[in-house]
């Protein structure tokens, strides 16, 4: 097993407070100022109970922010009572390990064990999460590898986290998620492959499945490849829509799925956009995005076809010459002359919450590398984690961020 000394850091960016949590084993964990260590391998126990404990106040942050958005979505606190046994249940059945995680984190967040479970059932649901994500490949891209891309828009309210984490069962990995997420919004592992998604609004739901978070993390502790990482998505039972996007160094797809169907396209040779509505042939007769009135408490609902358009016509200008920074470049986007929620990185405040995109990521599997946004994309520094290579580099602690926000101004204009 590796034995590299990590780092955390926390930045504030844009209202956000994101943290950042690398897991490691065998050291001591260093502390001094905003700066701390977070050491976290082994079983799903350990792992819970090390989470907990370093993340707890932004743990506790984001169930306190979830719950406000659930009364506001018309969630009472017997629905999420209801939804929390029900995914126990589910649990108890299919995964008893990852039961022993969340009730571990639950006792070292000093958090109640029932809401980390409606959070982490519920999350996506309740607080809107939508996303702009890209996969090149190919001819596509400068070098011919494969990229994988997302924007996550969320509520500014919700801490984030980078997470590198090396599992006793499972492929090591490193993603960004909301704290107290057993899943993750985005992650490559040390293969090389990447996976995430954008949610997808869809009748074909179920209590007994995974939420997408959940699948992203588990397909990245078991795959070795694009297509492992495909094939172990379609098997495993799902909760709800959502488009993966799944990559290695060479190759990529589109996953679309609902509880109960899925549908892969297999990009060769172009870059392709993805948005928050089905696009794959025969997907579309699960789409419900128009007939759910709740979708349009979310920009990112609302400008779904207007980001997919935009985020296109940018890949085929560059197409032939994509590569990590051009991509970096694309998801900060803020096309003059639209409202802020037609940005592919969206700001808006939607019923009195400021929302829109607070972390991005671009993975370069060739490279097992993760460059993180954390925060706004116009105005956050793109910073590189290597899976070999596990640490913080600058401008994280440099200061540098005041002039990485300078120097994209004028994107924003």
């Amino acid at each position: 097993m590796k034995k590299t000394i990590l780092r955390l850091l926390m930045i504030i960016l844009i209202g956000v407070a994101p943290l950042a949590i690398l897991f490691n084993g065998e050291a001591e964990a260093e502390k001094n100022n905003d700066e701390s260590v977070l050491y976290l391998r082994g079983s799903h126990e350990e792992i819970g109970s090390q989470y907990g404990e370093q993340a707890k106040s932004q743990i506790q942050q984001n169930l306190s922010l979830f719950h406000t958005m659930a009364e506001q979505t018309g969630f009472t606190e017997e629905k999420l009572s209801e939804a929390a046994v029900e995914y126990e249940d589910f649990l108890i059945k299919a995964n008893p390990e990852m039961l022993e995680q969340l009730k571990a984190m639950a006792e070292s967040a000093e958090a109640d064990y029932i809401d980390l479970l409606a959070f982490n059932a519920l999350e996506e649901e309740i607080t809107g999460d939508g996303c702009t994500t890209v996969i090149a490949t190919g001819t596509a891209t400068q070098s011919g590898n494969a990229y994988y891309h997302k924007n996550r828009d969320a509520s500014r309210g919700a801490a984030q986290v980078v997470v590198q984490a090396d599992p006793e069962d499972g492929y090591s990995y490193i993603g960004i998620t909301s704290a107290g997420s057993t899943g993750l919004a985005m992650g490559v592992n040390e293969h090389g492959v990447s996976v995430g998604n954008n949610v997808l609004s869809t009748w074909d739901t179920s209590r007994s499945g995974y939420g997408n978070l959940t699948v992203i993390r588990m397909a990245l502790e078991a795959a070795a490849d694009a297509r492992e990482g495909v094939q172990f998505i379609e098997e495993l039972p799902r909760a709800s829509g959502s488009a993966y996007g799944v990559t290695d160094s060479e190759e990529g797809a589109w996953v679309e799925t609902t509880a109960n169907h899925s549908a892969v396209y297999w990009v060769v040779d172009e870059a392709m956009a993805h948005t928050n509505h089905y696009i794959l042939p025969g997907m579309e007769q699960f789409d419900t995005l128009t007939e759910n009135s709740s979708n349009e408490r979310w920009s990112w609902y609302v400008s779904t076809d207007e980001r997919l358009d935009r985020a296109q016509s940018l890949l085929d200008d560059q197409s032939g010459k994509l590569n990590v920074q051009r991509i970096v470049k694309i998801s900060e986007d803020q096309e003059p002359g639209l409202e802020s929620t037609y940005w592919i990185d969206s700001d808006a405040v939607i019923n009195g919450i400021p929302m829109g995109s607070v972390s991005a990521a671009t993975f370069d599997g060739s490279k097992k590398r993760m460059w993180s946004q954390l925060g706004q994309p116009s105005t956050a520094p793109a910073i590189p984690f290597d899976t070999d290579r596990p640490h913080i580099p600058e401008p994280f602690g440099s200061g540098s961020q005041s002039e990485r926000i300078e120097n994209t101004a004028a994107n924003r204009n």
